[in-house]
């Protein structure tokens, strides 16, 4: 597995600290499987607009896109992470920034993982108490 980061912004970000909770969650759900390479994009409100503009067609930033390419792929997928966003939603929620990008860091590597939270009633429960499982396990405890 390969976990490739692109830090586009100013804003210091602790690249070993991403790509171990990645790893973490990644093999919590796959155990040994060697899966491909996972992209790490960091980036602006402006930049996730664009993107998620051209590729889903909705003229909004958002904190997370996740592009899921499937397992069995070379890459197995792109993850695009806001980081202004981040910042205000940390805020908002009461939390530091650290906490905010791994939480939704964790969401993107979930759906590269093929979980999805359309209809809560339809597995997204699922995908969001996983999600703060591992926010437990690999943020709060380490």
């Amino acid at each position: 597995m390969e976990i490739l980061i692109q830090n586009k912004t100013q804003r210091k970000v602790e690249e070993n600290i991403v790509v171990d909770i990645a790893e973490k969650v990644i093999r919590a759900e796959l155990g040994d499987k060697n899966p491909g390479v996972l992209n790490i994009l960091l980036t602006s409100d402006s930049e996730i607009k664009s993107i998620n503009r051209e590729f889903r067609n909705k003229d909004e930033s958002t904190d997370v896109l996740s592009f899921q390419y499937g397992l069995e792929e070379e890459t197995i997928g792109d993850i695009v992470i806001s980081l202004d966003r981040i910042s205000e939603q940390a805020a908002e929620f009461d939390n530091s920034f650290e906490e905010e990008l791994y939480y939704i860091l964790i969401h993107g590597v979930l759906h590269v993982l093929g979980y999805t939270h359309e209809g809560y009633d339809n597995g997204g429960e699922e995908m969001f108490d996983l999600q703060k499982d591992y926010f437990t396990r690999f943020v709060k405890e380490g």
